[in-house]
């Protein structure tokens, strides 16, 4: 959509958090059991999501230049500039250009040798 310079009606997210030290990843089986329980609770927040069209909020005390509305915060995200869009491929585009050189040099040492 902003390809097109139509940003998007509405994003919607839902950000939790976890402390390494809660997460049992000593134990397979026990993090299979965590991990699941996870999945659940995310279907949970989905059909909330589908049935409400908001996901459940946590008393939020503040919001960055946004406003606190219940207990969710909605705030508007724009680019500052149309060209941020590109923000997103140039690491796939520094990525290439590596590879690329990497082909030629390589070639280069393969033809000397022969």
């Amino acid at each position: 959509m902003y390809l097109r310079g139509q940003p998007p009606p509405s994003v919607n997210m839902y950000w939790r958090r976890f402390a390494i030290k809660d997460i049992p990843l000593d134990d397979h089986d026990t993090f299979d059991v965590w991990l699941r329980e996870r999945w659940y609770e995310k279907d949970t927040l989905m059909e909330q999501y589908v049935s409400t069209g908001r996901f459940p909020g946590n008393a939020a005390s503040g919001a960055v230049n946004g406003d606190v509305k219940e207990d969710f915060i909605e705030t508007e995200v724009k680019l500052a500039h149309w060209w941020e869009v590109g923000n997103i491929f140039v690491i796939l585009a520094a990525f290439a250009l590596v590879a690329n050189l990497l082909a030629r040099v390589w070639e280069l040492v393969i033809y000397r040798k022969h």
